[in-house]
């Protein structure tokens, strides 16, 4: 069978992606029924349509992103660590990036990196305090989460997108955090003399919103 017969058996165009060949596919096997012989015709138009782009990809002349090989769904991203209402809310949400002024950039490492500094030192003393190594970190985290929103609506960006943006580079500072913290154990082998993982996911949260609140808007 060539591949014109095929392409006329399916019904497709040349170029068509692997979801249309597919439902093409499946759908004219759905009417054909108990018709073997058909069924099987279809099969090998299929098969052979398959080959082609297949051949097609290694010559490097197939440039659709939206052709997928055959029957395997695309694999997830990283982002999906988002919640999916997050993942909508911040598409919905038109951001642009700056290039932020001398005195903004240094007002704002000062403030991010005494909440670091502190977060740092919280995690390594030994000495007791007022608070545990776990209610520190989140006590800054929350006043880091409020100095973003802050410095955000100082460029004149409404509250609903700054408490948005605020929230999804949380939300990526706490992925990164945990997976850097997954592999450094500071529970079990200090860091530093860090040895709480609160204060490792804590770090890089509070790196995240900085970034966020000095280059987004």
């Amino acid at each position: 069978m060539s591949v014109e017969n095929a392409l006329k058996l399916l019904g497709v165009g040349d170029g068509a992606s692997f979801d249309d060949i597919l439902r093409a596919k499946n759908s004219i096997v759905a009417s054909c029924k108990d018709d073997q012989e058909a069924i099987a015709r279809v099969e090998a138009a299929y098969d052979m349509l398959l080959m082609e782009s297949l051949t097609r990809r290694r010559a490097g002349k197939v440039a659709n992103s939206s052709i997928r090989y055959a029957d395997v769904k695309p694999v997830n991203s990283q982002a999906s660590s988002m919640p999916q209402w997050l993942q909508a809310a911040v598409k919905n949400v038109p951001v642009s990036v700056e290039t932020p002024s001398t005195a903004n950039l240094g007002v704002q490492a000062g403030v991010y990196g005494a909440m670091m500094a502190f977060t740092f030192v919280s995690g390594s003393t030994s000495s007791p305090g007022v608070y545990s190594g776990a209610d520190v970190p989140g006590l800054i985290l929350a006043t880091g989460f409020g100095a973003s929103l802050y410095f955000l609506t100082k460029k004149n960006m409404k509250l609903g997108k700054a408490a948005l943006i605020t929230a999804g580079g949380l939300v990526v500072g706490a992925v990164v955090g945990s997976a850097v913290e997954n592999w450094l154990q500071v529970d079990i082998v200090p860091f530093f003399g860090i040895h709480s993982p609160a204060v490792i996911v804590s770090e890089f949260i509070l790196f995240t919103q900085f970034l966020v609140s000095l280059y987004l808007r």
